[in-house]
């Protein structure tokens, strides 16, 4: 064409599914989780919890409340029981989630969804995992990234787009963040003898194994985990460069997801799997899912995404 240029863009965010699919996976995960708790969920919170909810707070992040603080603080203006504050967590917190999940006024529900989520964090501080400050980070994206505006309620009664430029931008942002956490989780493996002498791994298959069907004793006299072990800290230390590299792409994700698998299988973290899988498809998998090119012009430039 005259006049007009061809240029492409290499993440091909155009029909912005993976937002709609972080906003998706990560609510329900969320709320599964939440449910998975509800049968041990007074012996956490309640006043007859194996730790009292006045001594968690001993540990309590100071900036953020926790369920105990809130309680004392609708106290002082009215007569509310302990146990309400709780009923009403239960209530609002898987309510927010289902409707950050169909993208129904999406920012509010997200940050709402943050806030119960925080403060159920904060308030749990013996009993919380890495999971639940993956939930904290994906959350907080779902507040500050348009994922309302992709197969929701909201993009359908708005019918607001979001410019190309944008998800570009904001996929970017999103991959760098994924890319920083393998880094440094590499790099603290790196740091300590544990992983580097395969200890680690031989953990992870015995003290740990929720599968005592599997023996892998018959590798105990072999260079087994202590290779395991280098290629896990192999796996996430040089993944900011071999995932972003395209023809190596592929074989990184499937590493990382199948490393994701075997920690779930082995050591039973099915929903800290789940989340760090949701955050590798969300970067490096569902942005090249295209059910067709999108060409756009925009000025003078004819822009293929």
């Amino acid at each position: 064409m005259t006049g007009n240029t061809l240029t492409f863009s290499s993440y091909k965010p155009s029909n912005g599914l993976w937002l709609a699919f972080l906003r998706c996976s990560v609510s329900a995960l969320a709320l599964v989780h939440f449910i998975a708790i509800q049968f041990d969920f007074n012996n956490i919170f309640s006043v007859n919890a194996f730790v009292a909810p006045d001594i968690t707070d001993v540990l309590k992040d100071s900036l953020l409340p926790s369920i105990y603080i809130i309680y004392h603080s609708i106290k002082i203006i009215a007569d509310v029981d302990y146990a309400n504050v709780l009923l009403a967590i239960r209530i609002f917190y898987p309510l927010a989630l289902l409707m950050l999940l169909v993208g129904f006024f999406t920012r509010v529900t997200a940050l709402l969804s943050l806030f119960f989520q925080l403060i159920i964090l904060n308030s749990m501080d013996f009993y919380s995992y890495g999971v639940d400050v993956f939930t904290t980070i994906t959350l907080f994206y779902c507040f500050i990234f348009p994922v309302g505006r992709f197969l929701s309620i909201d993009g359908y009664l708005f019918k607001k787009t979001v410019p190309p430029g944008n998800l570009n931008q904001y996929l970017r942002v999103f991959r760098a963040h994924v890319c920083v956490i393998y880094f440094f989780s590499g790099f603290e493996k790196l740091l300590g003898y544990n992983w580097r002498n395969g200890e680690s791994m031989w953990k992870m298959v015995h003290g740990y194994n929720t599968v005592s069907f599997i023996d892998l004793d018959f590798l105990s006299n072999t260079p087994f985990f202590l290779c395991a072990g280098w290629m896990t800290i192999a796996l996430e230390m040089l993944y900011p460069i071999f995932i972003n590299i395209k023809r190596t792409r592929k074989l990184w994700l499937i590493s990382v997801i199948g490393f994701h698998v075997i920690i779930a299988f082995f050591m039973g973290l099915y929903f800290f799997s789940c989340m760090m899988i949701i955050l590798n498809l969300t970067a490096y998998y569902i942005p090249f899912l295209q059910t067709a090119d999108k060409v756009i012009e925009d000025n003078d430039n004819l822009v293929m995404i």
